[in-house]
C-alpha cells in the first residue's frame, strides 16, 4: 500500500537536490537515486513519526522527540516507495516495461550472435570509399540500431571502430556519432525501450496533477481512482505521447546537426576541428596524451563462427516488433464523436467505426502491447536464426539472450530507481510546492523554464530517466495550471533529459560512447559540448517559438 501523500513544502525538493548532489559527486546516478529514496524516508518519518511505527503518545506527546525517532523510522519506508513506484503499479507497466526492456535486449543479444548487427554494418561499410563515407556510415549505423541506446553505444562503436580508424577520422569524431545517434534517435522511437518507460513518466506526472486536483475534465479519464489510489490509464496516455514525437526538439536538431556534419554541410569547429586535423594530417586518431577507453563489454558480444552476416536478419525481427505495436495500436482503438446520431457503421480490420450525422468525426489510438511486441521479435529471432543456422545450437543461443539480459539490465535498475524517485518526490508534495513558483509566469515561456531546468538537472546527474523521474511530477501539474501547451512542456523535459545524457561526464550513454569508440572520454565530452550547445539554443529558440504561436489546446494527435 503506497504512503499517504504530505505537504512538505520546501523540504519536498531536498530529495531531488540529494539525488543530483550525490549523483555528480559520485559520478554514479544509481547512488544519487538510492539516497534520493532514503532521503525522502526520512522526511518522511519526521514529518508522520506516527505513519512510520512511532508510538502515538511519544509522538504528540514529544513532537521532536517523535520526529527525531520518526526521521531512523523511516528508513523503513524505502522498500514501500520503490515496490509501490509506477513502474511496479499494475500488471500493464510489469508486461510492457519490464517485459519489453528484457525482451529487446535478449533480441539485440540474438542479433549480435548471429551477425545482423555486422550485416547492417556491413552493408553501410561497404560503400565507404574515403573519410567523408566512413562518418556517414557510422551515423547510419546508429539511426539503424536505435531501439535501445546502450546496445547502440555497445554495438555502433566497437563495429565502427575499424573502419573509421582505416580513413584517419578521429576516435572523438567516432564518439560523436556513437552519442549524437543513440538516446536522441531512441527516444523518438515508440516501439524502443524509451517509449514503455516514457509512458510511465508521463503517466506518473498526469497522477500527481490528479491529486493536487490540476488535471482538467477533459483529461479525467487518463487517470482512475483518487488520492493513494489514483493510477494512470496507460490506453489514455499513449495519444499525448505520441504528440511528443512532434515537439521533442532537442532529439530533432541532434540528429540534423549529426547528419549535416556526415555530410560536411556543418564544418568541424572548436576542440572537433583540432582532433580531425590531427587524424587527417598525421594520421594519428587519438592523441598522444590521450586515454582512450577501450570497451570489454563488447568482448562477450561476439558472432558465431558459422553466422552469415546478413541485414535482413536484422530487418524481419525489428519489422515484426514495429507491426505488432502497431497493429495492436489499432486492434484496441476507439472512435470518438461529436454527434449523438449515426449514419453509416462500418468495419475496418474487425473493428467498427460510426459516422455521425453531421457532426465530426475522429479515430483515437489505443495501447501498444510493447511487451507483446517486443516477445514476438525474440520469438521469432530465436526460431530464425537456428533455423538458418547462423546461431549453430539452442545452449548458443540461449546464452546470447542471456547476455542479451545482461546487457539491459543497468537500463533496468536506473528505471527502476528512476521511478521509485519520482514515488518519492511526488509522496512529499513536490508538485504542488514548485507550481506555485510559476504562478504569474506567462504561459509561452514556461515550456522554455522546464527545458533549461529539466537540462540542468540531467547534465548534473546524467541520466535523463533520473530525471524525468524528479520533473515530471513537476512539468505536468506546472502545464496544467500556467495554460502552457502540454505536449509541448513534455516534450521540453524530453529534450532536456536527452541534453544531460547527451552531454554529461557522469552520463552513462556517454561514457559507453567513449568506450566502445575508444576515445579518451574527457576528449568525448569536450569535443561534442559545443555541438550540444548549439543544438541546445536551437531547442530553446524553437520551444521559445512554440510557446509563443501554439495555443494551449492544440493537438497533432487527439488525446
Amino acid at each position: 500500500m503506497a504512503l499517504e501523500q504530505i505537504d512538505a513544502g520546501a523540504w519536498s525538493v531536498v530529495p531531488a537536490l540529494v539525488a543530483i548532489s550525490a549523483a555528480w559527486y559520485s559520478r554514479e546516478a544509481l547512488i544519487g537515486l538510492f539516497l534520493g529514496v532514503l532521503t525522502t524516508g526520512l522526511i518522511y518519518g519526521a514529518m508522520k513519526p506516527a505513519a512510520v511505527g512511532v508510538p502515538a503518545d511519544i509522538a504528540s506527546g514529544s513532537p521532536a522527540l517523535g520526529s527525531l525517532l520518526g526521521t531512523f523510522f523511516g528508513l523503513k519506508t524505502i522498500p514501500t516507495l520503490v515496490a509501490t513506484a509506477p513502474l511496479f503499479g499494475s500488471e500493464w507497466y510489469i508486461k510492457n516495461v519490464l517485459l519489453a526492456l528484457f525482451a529487446i535486449g535478449g533480441t539485440i543479444g540474438l542479433m549480435i550472435r548471429a551477425g545482423a548487427l555486422q550485416g547492417v554494418l556491413q552493408a553501410l561499410a561497404s560503400r565507404a570509399e574515403d573519410a567523408g563515407d566512413a562518418e556517414k556510415a557510422a551515423f547510419l549505423a546508429g539511426i539503424a540500431i536505435h531501439i535501445d541506446d546502450y546496445f547502440n553505444c555497445l554495438v555502433v562503436g566497437s563495429m565502427m571502430r575499424p573502419l573509421t580508424d582505416r580513413y584517419n577520422v578521429s576516435r572523438a569524431k567516432l564518439a560523436y556519432y556513437v552519442d549524437s545517434a543513440g538516446s536522441p534517435a531512441a527516444r523518438l522511437a515508440f516501439y524502443s525501450t524509451w517509449g514503455v518507460a516514457l509512458i510511465g513518466f508521463i503517466g506518473a506526472g498526469l497522477t500527481a496533477a490528479k491529486t493536487q486536483g490540476t488535471l482538467p475534465p477533459g483529461m479525467s479519464e487518463m487517470v482512475t481512482g483518487s488520492g493513494e489510489n489514483a493510477s494512470a490509464v496507460t490506453s489514455e496516455v499513449w495519444p499525448l505521447f505520441l504528440n511528443t514525437i512532434f515537439t521533442g526538439f532537442y532529439s530533432w536538431v541532434a540528429l540534423v546537426i549529426a547528419a549535416l556534419v556526415a555530410w560536411q554541410v556543418v564544418p568541424n569547429f572548436g576542440p572537433m576541428a583540432r582532433e580531425e586535423k590531427r587524424a587527417r594530417e598525421e594520421g594519428k586518431v587519438v592523441g598522444e596524451d590521450h586515454d582512450p577507453m577501450l570497451s570489454r563489454e563488447m568482448d562477450e558480444y561476439e558472432m558465431a563462427e558459422a553466422a552469415d552476416p546478413n541485414w535482413v536478419n536484422f530487418a524481419i525481427p525489428i519489422g515484426a516488433m514495429i507491426l505488432v505495436a502497431l497493429g495492436s495500436m489499432f486492434w484496441t482503438a476507439s472512435p470518438f464523436v461529436t454527434a449523438d446520431q449515426y449514419d453509416t457503421v462500418f468495419s475496418v480490420f474487425g473493428y467498427s467505426l460510426l459516422l455521425p450525422a453531421g457532426g465530426e468525426w475522429g479515430f483515437a489510438p489505443g495501447s501498444f502491447e510493447l511487451g507483446l511486441a517486443a516477445t514476438t521479435a525474440l520469438v521469432l529471432a530465436f526460431v530464425l536464426y537456428r533455423l538458418t543456422g547462423d546461431i549453430p545450437s539452442n545452449d548458443d543461443a540461449a546464452n546470447a539472450m542471456v547476455r542479451g539480459f545482461k546487457g539491459i539490465f543497468l537500463a533496468a535498475a536506473i528505471l527502476m530507481m528512476a521511478s521509485s524517485i519520482q514515488n518519492a518526490v511526488t509522496t512529499l508534495g513536490i508538485a504542488a510546492f514548485v507550481t506555485q513558483w510559476f504562478q504569474g509566469v506567462p504561459a509561452y515561456i514556461v515550456p522554455l523554464i522546464v527545458f533549461l531546468v529539466t537540462a540542468f538537472v540531467s547534465f548534473s546527474d546524467g541520466s535523463s530517466w533520473s530525471t524525468y523521474g524528479i520533473m515530471f511530477p513537476i512539468a505536468i501539474p506546472v502545464a496544467l495550471t500556467t495554460g502552457a501547451n502540454l505536449p509541448i512542456v513534455i516534450g521540453a523535459v524530453f529534450s532536456g533529459g536527452i541534453f544531460g545524457d547527451h552531454t554529461s561526464p557522469i552520463s552513462d550513454t556517454t561514457v559507453l560512447a567513449s568506450s566502445t569508440s575508444g576515445s579518451d572520454h574527457m576528449v568525448h565530452v569536450r569535443t561534442q559540448i559545443p555541438y550540444a550547445l548549439l543544438t541546445a539554443g536551437i531547442t530553446a529558440l524553437l520551444l521559445v517559438i512554440a510557446g509563443l504561436t501554439v495555443p494551449e489546446g492544440f493537438q497533432v494527435i487527439p488525446y
